[in-house]
């Protein structure tokens, strides 16, 4: 029965895009479910005529429409209501009561003149009250709008002259008199019995008074009348005078020990405090934030992914990271509730930018930065029921504090070069604080600077330790080839490294000239210098196996390969790599330096050996006697075994000169090249060159020209 090989079906994992889209996901969540407590709704168990027992803000801005609605229709109301004055209306009047009498003083004319011929039977005689009473209502109402009694004309008509021309007289005066002043509906019916009460009864009769009171309200009219376009203008400038009624964000609705009225109650409904109804608008928003982020995150995997090698577990690195820091976000997020003024700086966020540093890459450190500010500045709003949404000190404190780390460790991530840079996180974090609270305050009490100042002074501190501490854990877990493992690993003192010193001290010499070629040479091209240094002390440990099969181990100059075939001299040669990487490999080294140790001579040609065999009749295939590979994989293989060529190359050499390790470096880095050596090792045309040119610079200072010093002519001493 087959069994399943977990490993690599792990490794395979790993590698395809939906493992890449779920951790992806799982960090969205992360974000998604540290974040929302800034969208759960803020409810209040509070009452009418309750006491506040605390400061309650408006968490949001928002109109309180029905405050606005009040204030609008109160305006409408006060508006001013205009009115026009017609000066014209009095003379109006006074003409038509004028007609009236004009007409009744010509039916009372007519009626007197018939009177007079009376005498005469046939002609008729004058008409009956009646008949006069009917005709001027007829006249009257073709002449203007009559509303007169019956009664009132027939007096009128029956009238002496004297009292008609009186009652005219007094009609005309008392309207002209009483209409020059402004009057309104409201106060008409005043106006009329004051003029009414204006008649002198001494000198008029009851019916007369009776006769004119009807007048007076027949024909004292408004003349201040009511002017509907200017009005109806007055209430549009009232309303659009009064704006919208705001509640602003951080306004504060009721104070602490004061007195819950309904104006606070329906301002805490207003902005949702009092609503236990579920709005799904702010969830949506936190989801789109989320999803933004985690964009963010996945172009710069991307971008890793395009321009460098990413190690096989960067996601789950880089998941394992996020999550600490979001647990320390929001763990200083509880610290709060201790109510300990500015306890929040001691956050020690900048030690989830150190790790991805170290471990990941630069640049997704510093857009990690920006997301945690982002994350932390909405988690570490100051309380429930508090105007702020987002806490930007916290946020502009979490920003530099996380930048410094990844900006300012670079290099050699070595101990002091960490603890180094937890200081510069420290004056960064106190710089920060004093900047915020001065811009806050525009003064500050020392006690509270003093205060902050040690809390940011902390959290430089934890960080830094907090990374110290985590390394190693993410080192084993995830097997990790960190700097610091790296400046361990090169320790001279390492039991390999004392193994290949002791057993086979020419190949340890050899491995130091070939680390410090190495070294300097990836460092010229942006490779890791480090690594590829580490890798050239241990990349031909598996000659420790055989040590005096290697000529730079005979030291008694007895060959043993002369006693040998070239078949048998060709299995123990190529089988060095091989046997180092298995070495490695039990002593539990990184990946990265095995790899290099079993690709460092990739599938050359062992040649000497090949052609030894061809001399002596043999019938050999050139690729019996080539290495297995593979072909260098990375930049740092393909310079170590470039180094390796050459170091051993030019240690053959009887008398070195610049001249000659020139020729000799180009040929076998040529040699290489059309061998097809380097086809998958990434290295660029220009990278070859600067590699050959940093190679052949420090084997000039190495073999560089000596002066010969002539012997010593002791003949003149000898005689003294």
């Amino acid at each position: 029965m087959r069994l399943i090989n977990w490993s690599t079906y792990w490794d395979k994992l790993k590698q395809h895009a939906l493992f890449s889209l779920f951790i992806l996901m799982l960090l969205g969540v992360i974000m998604y479910v540290g974040m929302i407590k800034v969208v759960l709704p803020n409810t209040l168990d509070i009452k009418l005529h309750q006491i506040a027992k605390e400061d309650i803000q408006s968490p949001i801005e928002v109109t309180d429409r029905q405050a606005t609605k009040d204030l609008r229709e109160q305006a409408i109301s006060e508006a001013p209501t205009s009115y026009t004055y017609n000066k014209d209306v009095a003379l109006i009047q006074v003409e038509k009561t004028n007609d009236i009498f004009n007409v009744l003083q010509k039916i009372r004319t007519d009626n007197a003149t018939s009177t007079g011929d009376s005498n005469d039977s046939k002609k008729g005689g004058a008409l009956s009250l009646d008949d006069q009473i009917q005709s001027a209502e007829k006249k009257l109402n073709q002449a203007s709008d009559n509303h007169l009694s019956k009664e009132t004309i027939s007096n009128l008509l029956t009238f002496s002259k004297h009292d008609f021309s009186r009652t005219r007289d007094i009609t005309s005066s008392t309207l002209y008199e009483t209409m020059s002043n402004k009057i309104k509906w409201s106060k008409l019916e005043k106006t009329q019995q004051k003029a009414i009460d204006s008649i002198p009864t001494t000198v008029v009769s009851q019916k007369m008074h009776d006769v004119l009171r009807e007048l007076f309200n027949q024909y004292i009219v408004p003349n201040y009348e009511f002017d509907a376009k200017t009005t109806k203008l007055n209430k549009e400038d009232a309303l659009n005078t009064v704006e919208p009624v705001v509640i602003r964000q951080g306004e504060i609705i009721v104070k602490k020990g004061d007195l819950v009225t309904n104006e606070v109650l329906h301002k805490l409904k207003v902005v949702g405090l009092m609503d236990d109804q579920f709005n799904v608008i702010p969830f949506v928003g936190l989801a789109i934030l989320v999803f933004f982020l985690t964009a963010l995150i996945a172009m710069e995997f991307h971008e890793l992914k395009r321009k460098e090698r990413s190690p096989p577990n960067a996601y789950l690195i880089y998941l394992c990271i996020f999550l600490m820091t979001m647990i320390i976000i929001n763990l200083g997020d509880v610290i709060q509730l201790t109510h300990i003024n500015n306890i929040g700086l001691v956050l020690p966020a900048a030690a989830g930018s150190l790790l991805i540093t170290i471990l990941l890459n630069k640049r997704l450190a510093m857009v990690s930065s920006i997301i945690f500010a982002v994350c932390s500045g909405f988690i570490y709003q100051s309380d429930s029921l508090s105007s702020i949404m987002f806490d930007y000190h916290i946020a502009l404190y979490v920003l530099f504090s996380a930048l410094a780390g990844a900006l300012v460790l670079r290099g050699n991530y070595s101990r002091p070069r960490l603890i180094q840079t937890g200081l510069i996180i420290i004056g960064v974090n106190v710089l920060v604080v004093i900047g915020l609270l001065l811009i806050k305050n525009g003064s500050f009490n020392f006690i509270n600077l003093g205060e902050q100042v040690g809390f940011s002074v902390i959290s430089g501190l934890l960080a830094t330790v907090l990374t110290t501490g985590l390394l190693p854990f993410f080192e084993a877990v995830f097997g990790i080839l960190s700097t610091m493992k790296l400046i361990e690993l090169s320790n001279p003192n390492h039991k390999l490294l004392r193994k290949i010193l002791l057993e086979a001290p020419g190949t340890y010499h050899h491995s130091v000239m070939v680390a410090n070629l190495a070294e300097k040479a990836c460092e010229v091209i942006g490779a890791n210098g480090l690594l590829a240094r580490v890798a050239a002390y241990y990349h031909d440990i598996g000659k420790t196996k055989r040590p005096r099969f290697f000529i730079e181990n005979q030291f008694n100059g007895v060959n043993p390969h002369s006693r040998i075939s070239p078949q048998m001299s060709k299995r123990v040669i190529l089988a060095h790599p091989y046997d180092g990487a298995e070495t490695l490999k039990e002593h539990k080294l990184p990946r990265e330096i095995i790899d290099i140790a079993e690709q460092h001579h990739g599938t050359t040609l062992l040649k000497y050996f090949y052609h030894k065999a061809r001399e002596e009749g043999e019938e050999v295939s050139e690729s019996e006697f080539r290495y297995p590979g593979p072909k260098a994989q990375t930049k740092e293989a393909a310079v170590v075994e470039l180094a390796d060529s050459v170091e051993a190359a030019v240690r053959s050499m009887s008398k070195p000169t610049s001249e000659k390790i020139v020729e000799l470096v180009k040929s076998i880095f040529n040699d290489r090249l059309e061998d097809g050596q380097l086809d998958e090792c990434h290295l660029t045309m220009k990278e070859l060159h600067a590699v050959r040119h940093s190679i052949i610079e420090t084997l000039s200072g190495i073999f560089h020209s000596r002066i010969e010093y002539p012997d010593e002519i002791n003949d003149t001493k000898s005689t003294l």
